[in-house]
């Protein structure tokens, strides 16, 4: 089942790709490595945040 925030994750992704492919300015590098990063956990994780016991 995939969840808000694997889809969350996934468009994260994918937007950091496109805009390290379409726009070839290094300013941005940090900006394109968190997006990919914090969509690769999301996808990975799958939620938000930890739930209480």
């Amino acid at each position: 089942m995939i969840t808000k925030a694997r889809i969350t994750g996934l468009i994260l992704v994918l937007i950091g790709i496109t805009l390290d492919y379409f726009i070839e300015s290094e300013k941005f590098d940090f900006a394109y490595g968190a997006l990919l990063g914090i969509g690769i956990a999301l996808l990975i994780i799958g939620k938000f945040k930890k739930e209480k016991v």
